[in-house]
């Protein structure tokens, strides 16, 4: 079991983006069309950001969705001026990457250039702790995790029928058990009920007291901030500030990130 762990464990942390903000290379599992990621790195190398923008945008119209990708989008934004859609494109490379320090660091560098102080949605300090390995992995691992969980399980039922005075194996068929159960648990939960923020896009947008623009305006947001999503309404959003404040803006406003 524990050289299984090992190893899993070494296949997920591997290949992290190169320092700074340049482009990363993509990892391999993520199969990109070489011909538009080269036509990509090289327009945002010659500063045309705006071109970088569509290539990789294009990229995910064709269905890619790799950290790298969304990393490299949220550069390229960032470098365009375009301070909500860079967040937003660093919140979707965080789930897919989640321990990647070079998207760390330029994610809380897109933040500090945020006008609002509006601390970003995460989830409590206890929560965090006692469930860490689900704000830990993404959902990629999180699948593969479950699946190594649960051949290492069958795997030992079936030794311990074949060897029943083996030493230890009822607890570790338990401890074995209870990991499936916990990951297995976090993996359902990121799939049926992903927590979603909101970004938003424009340098400065109302929040009306009701999903109406005749409404009263009950305070303005700027480009960057990061709400959280507590409901949706024909084209409108119900977002929440940490102090429990709500109101509604146009979802055109805002990018909405499964994180």
């Amino acid at each position: 079991m524990t050289a299984s762990l090992t190893l899993w464990l070494s296949l997920v942390a591997a290949a992290a983006p190169a320092p700074g903000a340049p482009p990363a290379e993509p990892a391999a599992a993520e199969a990109l069309p070489a011909e538009t990621w080269v036509r990509a790195k090289t327009a945002y190398d010659d500063s045309d950001y705006r071109r970088a923008i569509e290539l990789y945008r294009a990229l995910l119209e064709q269905g890619h969705d790799g950290g790298h990708l969304h990393y490299n989008l949220g550069n390229a934004y960032l470098r365009n001026g375009e301070l909500g859609r860079a967040i937003a494109s660093y919140l979707s490379a965080r789930a897919r990457m989640p321990r990647d320090g070079d998207l760390r660091a330029n994610l809380e560098f897109a933040r500090q250039s945020a006008r609002d102080a509006i601390a970003p949605p995460e989830p409590p300090p206890l929560l965090a702790t006692l469930f860490f390995w689900h704000f830990a992995l993404s959902r990629a691992e999180l699948a593969w995790l479950v699946a190594i969980l649960n051949l290492l399980l069958w795997s030992g039922m079936g030794l311990r029928l074949w060897r029943p005075e083996l030493p230890g194996a009822r607890g570790a068929l338990a401890l074995l058990l209870v990991l499936l159960l916990g990951t297995g648990g976090s993996l359902a939960v990121r799939y049926l009920r992903p927590a979603r923020t909101v970004v938003v896009v424009p340098q400065e947008i109302p929040a009306f007291t009701a999903p109406d623009a005749e409404s009263v305006i009950r305070f303005k947001l700027h480009a960057g901030s990061e709400l959280q999503l507590r409901g949706r309404r024909d084209g409108w959003l119900r977002i929440a500030l940490p102090s429990g404040e709500q109101g509604w803006i146009e979802s055109a406003w805002a990018a909405v990130v499964e994180t």
